[in-house]
């Protein structure tokens, strides 16, 4: 019964996203292309847009962490009083539930992020810099010392980096013969037993 509860409680705050503006907390937000030349934008403080600009540069998804009405309700508790027109509060997702840079812009600045049931995109800001080769080239002989191994003779010479296309053979000679198979097999004559019985016979009995 608790599953069902939680599953209406989602249920109920997703199909009310296109009356609260179309924004839930958690959704990525993403500001439109000319959210500068809007009139509200130009309302902001200057501490707020550069504030702004530092959240737009650090390449990290952007979540809305609350939704404000404009106006207050005129009838408290009512979810039928809510606006359109709300504020929302963005964040900095810096990974592992840490948000920063916190500001609260309205929502006619960007629109959500569209992500489906997948998690949001890894954004290239944390993403680690991978130098796997996808077209090995061959190594250039160096005169590298850990490229160099002592055979024995107390000199350094190249190590041989080749990789080997068949087996070497070592030579070896076994210490004992090894019995052959014909050795080891009998007929299978030899290998049964004659099924001997421990029942007297008739005649003993008579005897």
């Amino acid at each position: 019964m608790a599953r069902r509860k939680k599953f209406l409680s989602l249920y109920e705050s997703y199909m009310t996203r296109y009356e609260r503006g179309g924004f839930l907390v958690g959704d990525i937000f993403k500001f439109n292309d000319n959210f500068k030349s809007h009139e509200d934008y130009t309302s902001l403080g200057q501490n707020v847009k550069d504030l702004i600009d530092q959240m737009i540069e650090s390449g990290l998804n952007i979540r809305v962490v609350g939704i404000k009405d404009t106006t207050s309700p005129r009838f408290p508790g009512n979810p039928q009083t809510s606006s359109l027109q709300v504020v929302l509060t963005l964040a900095l997702d810096s990974g592992g539930g840490r948000y920063t840079h916190l500001v609260a812009i309205p929502c006619c600045l960007g629109q959500p992020q569209p992500c489906g049931p997948n998690l949001p995109p890894i954004p290239d800001a944390i993403r680690r810099k991978n130098r796997v080769n996808i077209k090995p080239k061959e190594m250039k002989k160096s005169n590298n010392i850990s490229n160099k191994t002592d055979r024995g003779n107390r000199k350094l010479a190249d190590t041989n980096m080749s990789l080997p296309t068949k087996n070497t053979v070592l030579p070896s000679k076994p210490a004992t013969p090894s019995p052959s198979v014909a050795s080891q097999s009998k007929p299978f004559a030899e290998q049964v037993e004659q099924p001997t019985t421990g029942v007297l016979s008739y005649m003993s009995l008579v005897r």
